[in-house]
């Protein structure tokens, strides 16, 4: 399979694409998805392997490339596509001193329990992995102020 090129700081890197099987309405390149793990239905059908075992549960993926065979799925009542899709890159706040553009970190999450906060979603998304290693890509300049730390909002990509 031939790695797709993403942009990492700058750096086009080579990402090896999953291949797996989306919606056919999804079935678009750059389209994303979140792959929540597979559901009970999946258990048993004759396309989990390529559907569902490849992907990582609570995971953004984009899809890259669509090719050209269908399969009927009973769960989505239509029909799947075949598509190479990559794990897309993620929002999260850090400590401004932890971002830095082109870093390589490992990903620590802070406790917060202010779900009021404008900022919740991002801070504490489930999408970026406790402990994962991954690159800064982008840093905003506008940062908000958690417990009296300057946390800057990143884009990352996991780094394997």
């Amino acid at each position: 399979m031939k790695p797709s090129s993403r942009i990492l700081g700058g750096d086009a890197v080579d990402v090896e694409p999953v291949v797996t099987l989306v919606g056919e309405l999804q079935a678009k390149p750059g389209f994303k998805f979140i792959f929540q793990g597979a559901s009970e239905a999946c258990a048993n059908c004759k396309l989990r392997e390529v559907c569902v075992t490849k992907l990582e549960p609570n995971t953004v993926y984009k899809v890259v490339e669509v090719l050209e065979k269908r399969h009927k799925c009973p769960l989505r009542e239509g029909w799947v596509v075949v598509a190479k899709v990559v794990e897309a890159e993620v929002e999260a706040l850090l400590d401004a001193k932890m971002a830095v553009q082109d870093a390589i970190i490992t990903f620590k999450r802070r406790k917060c329990d202010n779900v009021g906060c404008a900022m919740w979603s991002i801070c504490q998304s489930p999408y970026v992995k406790e402990g994962g290693k991954y690159k800064v890509l982008r840093v905003e300049k506008e940062g908000v102020f958690c417990d009296g730390k300057k946390m800057l909002k990143v884009l990352l990509s996991r780094v394997k």
